[in-house]
């Protein structure tokens, strides 16, 4: 699997060296990896699988923030300084690994692989990277909204695959996001009666298929440029 984020931009020795002093962690498909608001005392670099993380808020609700796959870093928070607590709650939406490091292991091995410049250049891409995809999603009505969503989880962790069509084959994508209408609604700002509209329409569409377990984008081109409003279909 490729791995993105911090995992992408090491080269596979450096990593390689990372996860072999860690402790290998594996979980399955809805344990909760990280908890908000509960001190951190190490970092988790993604082996296999899918997370989600969301933000838990004081009245019980949550929303999702991001999705996490192989060679992201999950805890960095903790970096900051001892004692400091997780500002996310991080759930597995599929089994998986981690490679587990206290936070002192895991700085003495940037520091040993000189790869501070690049733990930054992680951060900082995380950052602009959610950012963007906020800033997208807020200017766009409902249909190009819930389209450029996909479009970017796809990104992150979509499996190709090939749709055929009487005029020839098409790309297509599989996410094994089994993520409620709700879900996607605190992800993409809409409300779950937008979002199951919005749904609807794609698929009328011919660009989805939905499962409990699982989205599957039948025409991924075009999904793009819906998304980006030069599908006039």
């Amino acid at each position: 699997m490729r791995r993105r984020g911090f995992g992408g931009l090491v080269s596979d020795e450096q990593w390689k060296q990372l996860v072999s002093e860690a402790s290998r962690r594996p979980f399955s498909a809805g344990k909760t990896l990280l908890h908000q608001g509960v001190t951190g005392h190490g970092v988790h670099l993604m082996l296999s699988g899918r997370v989600r993380v969301v933000s838990d808020y004081a009245d019980g609700t949550s929303a999702p923030l991001a999705f996490r796959t192989c060679g992201e870093i999950l805890g960095e928070s903790v970096l900051a300084g001892g004692g400091r607590t997780c500002n996310a709650t991080v759930t597995a939406l599929s089994g998986g690994s981690t490679a587990y490091l206290t936070t002192e292991h895991f700085q003495r091995k940037i520091r040993e692989l000189d790869l501070m410049p690049v733990l930054m250049d992680s951060a900082l891409n995380r950052q602009g990277e959610s950012d963007q995809i906020r800033g997208q999603l807020a200017q766009l009505p409902a249909k190009r909204r819930l389209s450029a969503a996909l479009v970017h989880l796809a990104a992150v962790f979509g499996e190709p695959i090939q749709v055929p069509r009487s005029e020839g084959q098409r790309e297509g994508q599989v996410l094994y996001i089994p993520l409620s209408q709700q879900e996607v609604g605190g992800f993409v700002g809409l409300s779950r009666t937008s979002v199951h509209y919005a749904y609807t329409q794609l698929k009328e569409l011919g660009l989805i298929r939905i499962d409990t377990k699982y989205v599957v984008i039948l025409d991924l081109a075009r999904l793009e440029a819906l998304a980006l409003g030069d599908d006039h279909t």
